[in-house]
């Protein structure tokens, strides 16, 4: 299926980046132009959705939108910062109710979903015609087309995030132990670590929102396997080496971690690596401006995590996209915008704030990416030839919104000791097969 194609395309993007309202849809017909094309001298007034409220998108955000504005003296942008915990049910609904923003920032498993629900604007004839289309890593851009039924783009690329272990060089110093480089060697160093007299856990674990997605993650890089269902369409989230991985990751849990951890989201496990009160994380490369600003030199990343087949995985959900709605009444004047925004300046600019690693290839070439460790890291297991890839069922419809209303409310379960690893994960192989089973029946259809 043309979907396990991403996985194979983003193992070559950093090689290529690092050699170089309500309305209608009249705007995908080919009559769009460029992006640089100022268009008429119509006042406009867009909505952009941020999927990802905090200080740093907001303040980001503004100066660009500030600097489109000046350049585009007839569009204004209203800009409007959604809680990320929160996000993907807002455009669920807007989008059902024709509430929808005219462009935001989705990520790429978030897109069959709207698509699905005819949400958003094909942007095959924008890009067509768009100037700088060629400053697009083109194999992320592909596999965000392989990944709509349909076969048409729905986003421009962004940035991308890899998975990453964090920890405290400082703490790992004080009791004389180097970065971990399999997982086994992190259990280890958790318990070595811990010293809950001086308030310092070896581990702090997410909980909360988003718990069961970086499981999956975890899963995936410990086990090596890097097909997400089998050759009869059934999930390999229960494999034995995966509920061997959760049964030794549940144990941590209010032993060697904090017992606030059971609720802990994204915020409150990043507070207390930055804090120093946990010596590990496991978020992704995302986290980075935010631990860097904490603990500075102090701040360690690990992306080359070795399975127990003793290869690297890289386990990848996708890409965040830059999308137009299709309810939007200035479809035109909405790829302006975006096309901006995935324009060099603007994309290195925002993924210098963010810490992520960008999707433009001029930006890939800037003096921060080749001096930032951790994205720099990130290019290097890019490019090896012994890194593998597992990319998750992103283009599954429902996959997203099981993680979010099932599987992080079970896993607390796991953690708690109500429920066993293996029925954990059984049930979720369940429904992961029956979502497969009920996608591949409508393609074909």
């Amino acid at each position: 299926m043309k979907k396990k194609l991403t996985a194979l395309l983003l193992a070559v993007v950093m090689g290529a980046g690092t050699l170089t309202g309500c309305g209608n849809n009249q705007a995908s017909s080919g009559s769009a132009g460029s992006a640089g094309d100022k268009g008429s001298s119509e006042k406009v007034e867009l909505s952009y959705w941020d999927n990802l409220a905090d200080n740093a998108h907001t303040k980001v955000y503004k100066d660009l939108i500030s600097e489109f504005e000046k350049e585009n003296p007839n569009i204004t942008v209203k800009y409007v910062p959604l809680p990320s915990d929160q996000a993907k049910s807002k455009f669920d609904v807007a989008i059902q109710s024709k509430t929808a923003p005219d462009c935001g920032v989705i990520y790429q498993y978030w897109l069959n979903d709207f698509v699905a629900e005819d949400g958003l604007l094909p942007l095959d004839d924008f890009i067509s015609t768009w100037d700088a289309k060629d400053e697009l890593v083109d194999t992320i851009q592909k596999s965000i087309k392989d990944t709509a039924p349909d076969g048409k783009t729905y986003g421009l690329a962004q940035y991308f995030v890899i998975p990453t272990l964090w920890y405290n060089k400082a703490i790992f110093k004080k009791a004389g132990l180097s970065a971990p480089t399999t997982w086994d060697e992190t259990f280890q160093d958790v318990v070595k670590l811990t010293d809950k007299k001086n308030g310092v856990y070896g581990f702090s674990i997410r909980g909360g929102a988003g718990s069961s997605q970086q499981l999956e993650q975890m899963l995936y890089q410990y086990s090596g396997i890097t097909d997400m269902f089998d050759k009869d369409g059934k999930s390999t989230i229960n494999d034995p080496k995966h509920v061997e991985f959760l049964e030794k990751f549940a144990k941590l849990y209010n032993v060697y971690t904090p017992e606030s951890d059971i609720t802990n989201a994204s915020t409150q496990m990043l507070s207390a690596f930055g804090s120093g009160s946990a010596a590990m994380i496991f978020a992704n490369i995302g986290s980075y401006s935010v631990n860097k600003s904490a603990l500075g030199e102090d701040c360690g990343a690990v992306i080359k995590l070795k399975s127990i087949q003793n290869s690297t995985v890289i386990v990848s959900n996708g890409v965040a996209n830059l999308s137009i709605f299709k309810n939007s009444k200035h479809p035109k004047e909405a790829f302006q915008f975006i096309s901006y925004l995935a324009g060099h300046k603007a994309d290195s600019k925002l993924n210098e704030a963010f810490g992520d690693v960008p999707c433009n290839k001029e930006a890939l070439k800037d003096d921060w990416v080749q001096k930032s460790a951790p994205i720099k890291e990130a290019a290097d297991v890019f490019l090896s030839s012994d890194t593998k890839f597992a990319t998750l069922p992103i283009y599954v419809s429902g996959y997203f919104d099981l993680h979010q209303n099932t599987l992080a409310k079970d896993f607390q379960n796991v953690l708690l000791g109500k429920e066993t690893a293996k029925q954990y994960l059984d049930n979720w192989a369940n429904q992961m097969t029956q979502l497969k089973k009920q996608y591949d029946e409508k393609v074909k259809k």
